[in-house]
């Protein structure tokens, strides 16, 4: 269930949505109701390995 941030390409309200699965298809903008929207690309997309490469240099107990 991850955050997506999006844009209303309508009235250009930018806004989050927490998604549960089967939703994906059904954001709507929550200022003018337009389903008129747009995933931004936001800086959690581009991660990637790094998360987990953190995880493996924790210390040990941490887990």
């Amino acid at each position: 269930m991850p955050i997506f941030e999006y844009k209303c390409n309508q009235c250009k309200k930018e806004f989050e949505k927490l998604i549960f699965t089967g939703e994906e298809n059904n954001i709507t903008c929550p200022d003018c109701k337009s389903p008129d929207v747009a995933k931004k690309m936001s800086a959690a997309s581009f991660m990637g390995s790094s998360m987990g490469k953190c995880a493996t240099n924790s210390p040990k107990g941490f887990s």
